[in-house]
């Protein structure tokens, strides 16, 4: 008698704020196996701590940017059958980036190109390939950005390697006739951040820095997501039925955002800090950031999701989450 073969679903990234998000989300499926995959350089175990427990779920701690060598995912793949694999590792912190672009080469590009190298033995028409990108590749091209926004002008590492890896999943999706679906983030927030203007704020104020410096001058505007709404979209999106293989969307609110300075404003009140705040003469808080720019989710508006928290509501749970507890 053939064994039975259970839903294989993977998450790379899993520790991450995202990851880490999703994966009670996949948890709930019924007659499944979740390896979540993570090389914690940013991700923290102790955001997916009480599913480690779970007889569904198998934690791997990998790196993706060299031949993945693993026994048991081997096994794994060649005994049940791949249902969806969510890519969502990926160099996060963009200014590591900035000061040595191998960061994003490594663990962004490679990451990606090396999954759907060794995953490709174990897919079938019924498998998918989801793949957290950024609005990042767009760069700062001076207009409303949309889908169809061209040139794609990255000005970041980072958004050179998300771009680079949305077109090798392409190639990889046409040539294989398998559904792949990319999603371009805004910035998100949530509870379990490792990275970005809410923790390092935060962790300086916790730290009890004598003044709290800021990158740029305060006036970058850019909308924000909660990340329990971006995995929301990202659920939805893959349940639309259509017939095309490779599926691309801007996920995130659709506002004009919210400026640094205010974010600032906030975090002050929640911590209660009473120290001087500095910020820079800078337009942009490092060499790729994007100043401001207008992101369009018409898109996934036409097709049935709309995001229910605006940017400064998003902004406001994240930091209502946060505690010395999140940050370190």
């Amino acid at each position: 008698m053939q064994k039975y073969k259970k839903k294989l679903y993977i998450i790379t990234g899993v520790a991450g704020m995202v990851g880490s998000t999703l994966l009670p989300r996949i948890l709930l499926k019924k007659n499944i196996i979740v390896v979540g995959i993570d090389n914690l350089k940013l991700g923290k175990i102790k955001f997916i701590k009480k599913f480690l427990n779970k007889k569904n779920f198998i934690f791997l701690k990998l790196n993706l940017d060299k031949s993945i060598k693993n026994n048991k995912l081997n096994y794994l793949l060649n005994n049940h059958n791949l249902k969806e694999i969510w890519h969502l590792a990926a160099n996060s912190d963009i200014q590591a980036g900035t000061k040595n672009s191998r960061v994003d080469y490594r663990d962004t590009f490679l990451s990606t190109f090396n999954v759907l190298n060794y995953i490709k033995p174990h897919i079938d028409e019924n498998s998918k390939i989801i793949f957290s990108s950024s609005s990042a590749i767009y760069g700062n091209i001076g207009h409303k950005i949309n889908e169809k926004s061209a040139p794609l002008m990255p000005e970041s590492s980072y958004g050179a390697m998300k771009l680079a890896s949305e077109a090798i999943l392409s190639s990889y999706s046409f040539s294989n006739k398998i559904k792949s679906f990319i999603f371009r983030f805004p910035n998100v927030v949530g509870k379990n951040l490792t990275h970005g203007v809410i923790f390092d704020l935060s962790r300086k104020i916790l730290l009890n820095v004598k003044e709290l410096n800021v990158l740029g001058n305060g006036e970058q505007c850019k909308p924000y997501s909660s990340v329990d709404e971006i995995i929301d979209c990202m659920i939805y999106m893959t349940n639309v039925k259509n017939s095309k293989l490779v599926n691309f969307y801007n996920i995130g609110t659709n506002d004009k955002g919210v400026k640094v300075k205010d974010i600032v404003k906030l975090i002050v009140k929640k911590f209660d800090y009473k120290k001087k705040v500095i910020y820079e003469k800078n337009k942009i808080g490092w060499k790729g950031d994007i100043s401001a720019y207008s992101y369009s989710t018409k898109k996934i508006n036409n097709l049935g999701f709309k995001f229910k928290l605006n940017s400064i509501l998003a902004l406001k749970k994240s930091i209502n989450a946060i505690s010395k507890k999140t940050l370190f």
